[in-house]
């Protein structure tokens, strides 16, 4: 009786070892897992992030053009008016350089 008593004990405690050691490795695997699946998260999480920033960029910088554009027409439309006004003033000019000189 004390044998059989000792022998279940000894089994008992074989398979406690046996299930601490499964549950051991299943940890292993979990945790392993978690890791692949986190580095991937954030693998993800970066690329998605540079192409967000990449797209704002972009559109600032359209944006950012369509403002150089804009103010180099108002700046070629406020040449052609000072030219204009040259031209017109041209014959005033030279009709009072001609008085001084004479």
């Amino acid at each position: 009786m004390v044998e059989e008593t000792i022998k279940t004990i000894r089994e008992t405690e074989e398979e406690a070892e046996r299930l601490v050691k499964e549950a051991d490795e299943r940890c292993a695997v979990i945790l392993e897992d978690a890791r692949k699946e986190a580095g991937r998260l954030k693998s993800q999480a970066e690329a998605d992030a540079k192409e967000k920033s990449r797209k704002a960029l972009d559109a600032e910088m359209e944006i950012g053009e369509k403002s150089i554009k804009d103010a180099l027409a108002g700046v070629e439309g406020d040449i052609e008016v000072l030219k204009e006004n040259a031209r017109a003033k041209e014959s005033e000019v030279v009709a009072a350089v001609i008085a001084e000189l004479v």
